[in-house]
């Protein structure tokens, strides 16, 4: 292994052309080029990369080594290490995709690609498996109904219920919900188009709209819901939820992904309902399985839930349901 460094290009001085690299360019042109080098990664993913970055360097640092460049041999001893604390396959991609945007975005050579690195990566796919440990609980309507009859009519309480019935009829993910802008929502009496300006499955910000009618049931109803909300909401454009200060009036700030994942789960366990594994995935999960359950065809789910891959779509979602339906143990009678 190795513990030296490396004077390393920064991201402009990598990808730019070598007219930019000579002086060629002015500053503002480099300025340019590295905010669209920026925003090749989505801000959710910047965000995971830095995460796990930071992981690796306190490994390295507790070692004695050097994180940038990384030593092969020092990765691969990384990931057995992960690897032996529990943590899965998914967990350690995701360490590998990191390490190697780094060493991208510094024009260094990828050390994941090594051979040491890739076969202890495909060693740790056969002993750990590549299923995920745990999977979102998908939300059942009658379980929703239980955490939003729990919730109090407070102001808060009403934004909440908003995100709760909105994300899980639309089939959203928290990231899509915190995106939201009002003018992303057309509301009419029965019904609303929803624009997702940006998604998981459209990094490129082509648009994807989705539709949603009203509910069967008054307290249920997402439409109904989201008139409330807007009733308190601030007037004027900006994210369609915005933060609820306890004692000071409502504010025009938007609400981030963490905290619409985090009120998912506390709104479940407030309602009894907190050792289901509830996450913010929730919502999305519970809507795909519930419709699956339902009779909705696949074609149908994957065009509100904007599944690109229907392989991802069916065994994460329409299996289950299709497992218990189907299932002999029935004709057991045990």
């Amino acid at each position: 292994m190795t513990n030296l460094s490396v004077q390393a290009q920064t991201p402009v001085q990598a990808a730019a052309p070598a007219s930019a690299r000579s002086g060629g360019l002015r500053p503002a042109d480099l300025q340019r080029i590295a905010a669209a080098i920026d925003a090749e990664v989505a801000q959710s993913t910047r965000t995971t990369y830095a995460s796990a970055w930071r992981g690796w360097e306190l490994w390295c640092r507790r070692r004695g080594l050097v994180p940038l460049p990384a030593d092969p041999d020092a990765l691969a001893a990384y990931l057995t290490e992960r690897a032996e604390s529990g943590l899965c396959n998914g967990t350690l991609d995701g360490d590998c995709a990191a390490i190697a945007h780094r060493h991208h975005q510094e024009g260094l050579g990828d050390p994941t690609t090594a051979t040491v690195v890739r076969r202890v990566r495909r060693g740790l796919r056969r002993v750990l498996g590549t299923a995920p440990r745990r999977q979102a609980h998908p939300l059942t309507v009658a379980e929703l109904t239980q955490i939003v009859a729990s919730i109090p009519a407070s102001r808060i309480g009403i934004r909440d219920r908003a995100i709760l019935l909105l994300g899980y009829s639309a089939a959203l993910r928290p990231s899509e919900i915190a995106a939201l802008h009002l003018a992303d929502v057309g509301v009419d009496t029965h019904s609303l188009l929803i624009t997702i300006r940006r998604s998981k499955t459209d990094q490129e910000g082509l648009g994807q709209i989705v539709g949603v009618v009203a509910g069967y049931q008054t307290a249920t109803d997402p439409i109904r819901a989201l008139r409330a909300w807007l009733d308190l909401r601030p007037a004027g454009p900006g994210p369609l939820f915005t933060r609820v200060p306890a004692a000071r009036p409502i504010m025009s700030e938007g609400v981030g992904p963490r905290t619409i994942s985090d009120l998912v789960r506390n709104r479940a366990a407030g309602a009894g309902l907190g050792d289901l594994g509830v996450s913010g995935h929730s919502l999305r999960a519970g809507h795909a399985t519930t419709a699956a359950g339902n009779g909705a065809p696949l074609d149908r789910i994957a065009a509100q839930t904007r599944h690109r891959d229907l392989t991802t779509l069916f065994n994460h979602y329409v299996r289950p349901a299709d497992a218990l339906a189907n299932t002999t143990s029935r004709d057991l009678r045990l």
